[in-house]
């Protein structure tokens, strides 16, 4: 667009508006409207310096507008989330993902023709880890960060469900634990506190497994990107891990901390019932990635 300004006769001045920017991150894919680049990504976290200018990169087609007949688009079109896999129906993508909370730029349009939309909504574990669109953490594929000795293993243990298999150990164990202590603590029993002592324990040493069976589906069927819920998901694992570790250590130095009563260990009661909350989010979210539900 070109505006032109006449200061004098015969002495035009004139420049040029540029229309708003489009910087990508390359890392998760958001994009971003502006002059320049973010100073880190709202998505992942990615510094600036790891952002594209579109344009010049030529890496994006003008998204159809909405309403437009002669792109096919219309209020029955069917988008996939690039993540998750979920799939909405509009005009055009949602803001966020409701599954995965991964940005409108991760979605793509599915074909009209039925059997080329059931082809491209699902894909195998393999063929996520190997896609040459999946962005790269701080410069590389995600699937990297797996030993190519170990990658065949990585996708069979996500092809037999691995990680929803070793969660439902700690996500089972965890409740338990926290209501033998609570009943221990209140009733002073030394049965009770036993068996909250052997449940957190179990936790305890269950938790890296959950962890690096996560990590590997996240890399083989999410392609690594790393969108809201998938650091939710994280950080509540750490928690999980790190408060299970204090409170097996606390049981072991002071096995018979249940004598002394609900209102003198109060805190360490606290710890179980964060340690529950944390453990509770993360499977929410999970089964939010695992049913495609709102």
């Amino acid at each position: 667009m070109k505006i032109q300004l006449v200061t004098e006769p015969h002495s035009p001045l004139s420049f040029e508006v540029n229309p708003m920017k489009q910087w990508k991150c390359t890392v998760c894919g958001y994009i971003n409207k502006g002059d320049t680049p973010p100073e880190t990504c709202p998505v992942c976290g990615a510094d600036r310096s790891l952002f594209i200018l579109l344009e010049e990169a030529g890496d994006i087609a003008p998204a159809p507008a909405e309403g437009d007949a002669s792109s096919g688009v219309n209020e029955n079109s069917r988008w996939r989330c690039s993540v998750c896999g979920y799939i909405h129906t509009g005009s055009s993508p949602p803001e966020k993902c409701p599954v995965c909370g991964a940005d409108r730029s991760q979605f793509v349009l599915l074909p009209e023709d039925p059997a080329e939309s059931e082809q491209g909504e699902h894909s195998s574990a393999e063929e996520n880890i190997t896609d040459d669109e999946s962005p790269k953490a701080g410069g590389r594929d995600p699937s990297s960060f797996i030993p190519e000795r170990f990658r065949d293993i990585s996708l069979k243990l996500t092809e037999l469900h691995g990680h929803p298999i070793a969660v439902h150990i700690p996500n089972g164990v965890l409740p338990i634990s926290v209501m033998f202590v609570f009943l221990s603590l209140l009733f002073g029993s030394e049965a009770l506190a036993t068996a909250a002592k052997v449940n957190i324990i179990m936790v305890a040493l269950t938790m890296p497994i959950v962890i690096v069976t996560g990590m590997i589906d996240w890399i083989n069927t999410f392609k690594g990107r790393m969108t809201e819920v998938f650091r939710i998901k994280m950080i509540c694992a750490g928690v999980v891990t790190f408060l299970s570790i204090i409170l097996a250590i606390w049981w072991l130095v002071d096995p018979d901390l249940y004598a002394q009563g609900l209102f003198n260990n109060f805190f360490f009661f606290l710890l179980h019932l964060v340690d529950l909350a944390a453990g509770a989010i993360a499977g929410w979210y999970g089964g939010k990635l695992v049913f495609r539900t709102k």
